[in-house]
């Protein structure tokens, strides 16, 4: 019985020292093995050694490679010999294993996962990836469509928005930081799109204000402002030639080009103005003469036009409107003079005064001293006043008159038989008036009484003599035209 007792005593300790020599020997064993379901960034080196797990991470480091995916969903790749990636060892993975616990190598049969994550030291060849960049589909120029603001066109007279155009053109800088943040990561796909790699357009349709420009154009571009220039002419400022002048601010109000309109209206101005041009003037002889405009005539006040005219379009409707004129005139046409107009011919001495065609007056006079230097003024004037009983100063003279009617400078047509026999022939060149138009009493009261301030005033020498000579102020008469005339206005007067 004790011999029994003895032999399984003996067989259970040699069983238990063969156990603890298998286990102790598995424990060698791992002591420069890795355990079982061990993984160094993924890979199972399970059973490895240090060298063998080492040379593991680099074989696929060498296996490296990067999916490229765009915005189509169009997918290139990128191998890792391409760039020359390639894994540097550290000494991560021998001290992964010194942390293993020998005696503990059977949980690893039962336990879970030891994962180890390597921070591992990949080199690779920034301008070899740089080369492969500028060499993937997506970066060529004939696959890529440039990215399009949305915009304003004009479509056969109509402004209609043009939506952005996203494109698929890629910034060459953003994708190679891209690339470069993947391959250092160990990273195995980059998706360009989420990465941020694509060029945005910058202004899109929503949001952005586009179809209310379109809509404010579009009415600006039928607007018109048609001017009447007077004498029945008429200039249009276009919605074509408005709308080039158009803009929004920041709250989206429209704004004009002040400059532009400034320039309009100056080349408005050159085309209907007549002050200080020469123009001719058929005399009542028949004779065409060329005459200045002084201050008779048309001129646009532009600077107070271009204010007005703003507003005018801030208003945004059509409208006619007369400008602002620093001067205007009777007519337009070839001198602006029309059918009533007083006539004066310095070299035959002689006035003529018209209403509504139809000759009211014709007097012999005598203007300027031309001997003194005090010539009458000549070009297209007009009667800017009309005194009764008026006293005319100057240097070294005071003379009152009947009837007073200037129209340049202190020049203008009065009565003189207080100290004058006679007008016409010769007298103005020896002894005739400072400048002013001496005209019989009788005639100076039918032109005063019948004329109307504004009405212009021609003034010229003719280039002929007709020998009308001198005549006695007791011999000018009033025509019966002018007689009529008076006697028209007279019974309004009293009616």
């Amino acid at each position: 019985m004790k011999k029994r007792t003895f032999i399984i005593f003996s067989a259970g300790i040699t069983l238990i020292l063969l156990l603890l020599g298998i286990y102790g020997g598995v424990a060698l064993y791992y002591e420069d093995h890795f355990f079982e379901n061990t993984t160094v960034n993924g890979y199972d080196i399970s059973g490895m050694t240090a060298e063998e797990a080492e040379k593991l991470v680099e074989e696929k480091a060498e296996e490296y490679d990067l999916t490229i995916t765009t915005r189509e969903g169009v997918q290139e790749v990128i191998t890792g010999d391409k760039i020359g990636y390639r894994c540097v060892p550290g000494d991560e993975i021998p001290y992964f294993m010194s942390r293993q616990i020998l005696l503990a190598w059977p949980l690893s049969f039962f336990g879970k996962e030891n994962a180890f994550s390597l921070n591992m030291s990949f080199v690779y060849d920034k301008n070899l990836l740089l080369k492969e960049m500028k060499a993937l589909a997506c970066m060529q120029e004939e696959n890529v469509t440039k990215p399009r603001n949305a915009r304003l066109e004009q479509r056969d007279g109509v402004y209609v928005v043009v939506p952005e155009t996203e494109g698929n053109q890629l910034g060459a800088k953003r994708v190679y930081r891209a690339l470069k943040r993947a391959v250092e990561g160990n990273a195995r796909s980059v998706n360009l799109a989420e990465a941020g790699c694509y060029l945005e357009p910058k202004v899109r349709e929503a949001g952005s204000g586009l179809q209310e420009e379109a809509d404010l154009r579009n009415r600006y571009a039928s607007l018109t402002v048609t001017y009447q220039m007077g004498g029945g002419e008429t200039a249009v400022l276009d919605g074509r030639t408005i709308e080039s002048w158009l803009s929004l601010d920041e709250q989206k109000n429209p704004v004009f080009d002040r400059e532009a309109i400034a320039g309009w209206l100056g080349r408005l101005a050159k085309r209907y103005d007549t002050i200080g041009k020469t123009m001719p003037f058929v005399t009542s002889q028949g004779e065409t003469v060329q005459v200045k405009a002084r201050t008779y005539g048309w001129q646009l006040n532009c600077e107070r036009e271009a204010g007005a005219l703003y507003q005018v379009l801030q208003e945004g409707e059509s409208i006619e409107r007369t400008p602002w004129f620093y001067e205007t005139a009777f007519a337009r046409g070839e001198n602006d003079v029309g059918d009533t107009y007083v006539e004066i011919d310095y070299t035959n001495q002689r006035m003529w005064y018209y209403k509504d065609k139809e000759l009211l007056a014709e007097t012999p006079v005598v203007t300027g001293n031309v001997s003194s230097g005090t010539g009458s003024p000549e070009g297209y004037f007009c009667i800017v006043d009309k005194q009764r009983n008026a006293v005319l100063k100057g240097e070294g003279y005071e003379r009152p008159v009947s009837f007073w009617l200037p129209f340049w400078e202190g020049v203008g047509i009065h009565d003189a038989n207080a100290w004058r026999t006679s007008y016409g022939g010769t007298i103005y060149q020896y002894g005739g008036s400072h400048g002013c138009i001496n005209t019989p009493d009788v005639q100076a009261e039918v032109i005063y009484r019948l004329i109307e301030i504004g009405t212009p005033v021609v003034c010229y020498s003719s280039g002929q003599n007709y020998g009308y000579g001198e005549t006695a102020a007791s011999a000018v008469t009033v025509s019966e035209a002018a007689q009529r005339a008076l006697k028209k206005i007279k019974k309004e007067e009293t009616d």
